[in-house]
């Protein structure tokens, strides 16, 4: 099989969101797998050193466009979860720790957190705001305490956030592919293009 496509994501993103609901389609249909690597954005963004604020008019649109494009691929959402950012910290380590056990359930974990937080508008800090996703996907609620202290889930997310950077990324989603570094959910077709052109 060919290399798989990296996903840099964050929690607190609703592209991310939509993009985590898409990109499995596109890389099944070229025949790849899909390595899904959650950063911590908010220190992608302080280690930029020519970041700007967002001017209000851009949020708002922004705002506006990605309940627009949630809709327009069935995807529930809502405009802005209660908190908005969230704080994804806990979430991101046990998505690693699943992750080191079994990238596929890692996966269905990290879709499932997703739609609570956007899809539903509901918070995702806390463990006991995980543990209907757990329960769901019979995870033990054991391995919630056990992430908070996975060095190595730590390390993965400062890891991810480092290589983000060093790729110059800006945001999420990103994908690489090939080397070939794609912003943005509403990329993914130009990813389904791309790798049509080398199949």
């Amino acid at each position: 099989m060919a290399d798989p496509i990296i996903f840099y994501w964050d929690f607190t993103s609703p592209y991310a969101y939509i993009g985590a609901n898409l990109i499995e389609a596109v890389a099944a249909k070229h025949d790849r797998s899909v390595d899904w690597r959650p950063l911590s954005l908010g220190h992608l963004w302080k280690a930029m050193p020519d970041r700007v604020p967002f001017p209000k008019s851009k949020m708002d649109y922004m705002a506006h466009d990605w309940e627009r494009s949630a809709r327009l691929h069935g995807l529930p959402i809502v405009k802005y979860p209660d908190p908005f950012p969230a704080d994804a910290k806990l979430p991101r380590l046990l998505f690693y720790r699943l992750k080191a056990q079994d990238p596929a359930r890692a996966a269905a974990f990290a879709k499932a957190v997703f739609r609570q937080y956007w899809g539903e508008g509901k918070d995702i800090a806390k463990p006991e705001q995980l543990a209907g996703i757990l329960k769901a996907q019979g995870i033990a609620d054991s391995e919630l305490a056990a992430a908070a202290e996975d060095g190595a889930a730590r390390q993965a997310v400062i890891d991810a956030t480092a290589e983000a950077g060093r790729l110059q990324a800006f945001g999420t989603p990103t994908f690489v592919v090939d080397g070939e570094m794609f912003w943005g959910s509403d990329r993914i077709d130009h990813i389904d293009r791309w790798l049509a052109r080398k199949d």
